[in-house]
């Protein structure tokens, strides 16, 4: 009998032991509350070094020196604009080392770029820092003069962008906004350093010295551009003169041949 009973108390025991288990594990829920305060504020810097060490390292190196993946950030044209563009034109990141393929649309917010952006500034980059361009304050006919001299043998007269040699192609400027425009004149994206990461035909962009008034004059005219006022007629996608002449002369052509046609069988019926 003592036997029996220290059995069943040994059996009770262990069932009370994993009920006891199973209701912890069951009733384990979200952490208690914890109002605003108890943490210290994330610093944009703290923001900007977490992101940089988790997605940017790897291939730049924790200090911008760069490496075998990719090149350093703490060149003669490395610094706010540079970072800047690279970001917010969706360049970087990468998915992968050596990976062509970017991530669409951008992981970060406007607040996380800006954090990232004023980390890399610390590297040590002499470039130029983030620029403020103000279109509003430019001369349309100036900033086209610049365009056509600098910019419209890559991009095209109309800004749509072309394919260049190398296997290369111009970007299309319609979705660039005024910093990138600015930042993209001040940098010429690309490759500015001598990493071993940096290929030939890198950089094909040349930098440009602008005064302020000529890159505000620039940037309104690759904006005007973005939706220019067609007082011509149709617009034709705004493909540029190349592809207006060739409609041109397919349309041309036809109607000639049409009338030619037509004259000739008024002529027989006369």
């Amino acid at each position: 009998m003592p036997g029996r009973v220290l059995r069943l108390l040994l059996m009770a025991g262990a069932l009370g032991l994993a009920t006891a288990g199973c209701t912890y594990f069951v009733q384990r829920g979200p952490s208690p509350y914890r109002p605003p305060g108890l943490y210290p504020t994330v610093s944009e810097a703290d923001t900007g070094r977490i992101l940089y060490d988790r997605d940017c390292a790897w291939c730049h190196g924790p200090h911008g020196e760069g490496t075998n993946n990719g090149p350093n950030l703490n060149g003669a044209l490395d610094g706010g604009a540079y970072t800047d563009f690279m970001l917010r034109t969706n360049r970087m990141p990468l998915t992968a080392p050596g990976a062509t393929s970017r991530t669409q649309p951008s992981p970060y917010t406007d607040g996380e770029i800006s954090s990232i952006v004023s980390y890399v500034e610390t590297f040590g980059g002499t470039g130029p820092p983030v620029p403020s361009p103000d279109p509003a304050a430019g001369d349309l006919n100036s900033g086209a003069e610049l365009y056509l001299e600098n910019c419209a043998a890559c991009h095209s007269t109309t800004g749509i962008g072309e394919a260049l040699t190398s296997g290369q192609v111009a970007p299309n400027l319609r979705p660039a906004r005024a910093p990138q425009i600015a930042e993209a004149v001040l940098v010429g994206p690309g490759c500015p350093n001598t990493s071993r990461a940096c290929g030939p035909g890198e950089g094909a962009m040349p930098r440009f010295d602008f005064t302020q008034g000529q890159m505000d004059s620039l940037v309104r005219y690759v904006q005007y551009l973005q939706d220019p006022r067609d007082r011509g007629g149709a617009s034709l996608g705004h493909l540029g003169p190349v592809a207006e002449g060739a409609i041109a002369l397919v349309v041309g052509l036809g109607i000639m041949l049409a009338v030619t046609r037509w004259i000739g069988t008024r002529v027989g019926e006369g």
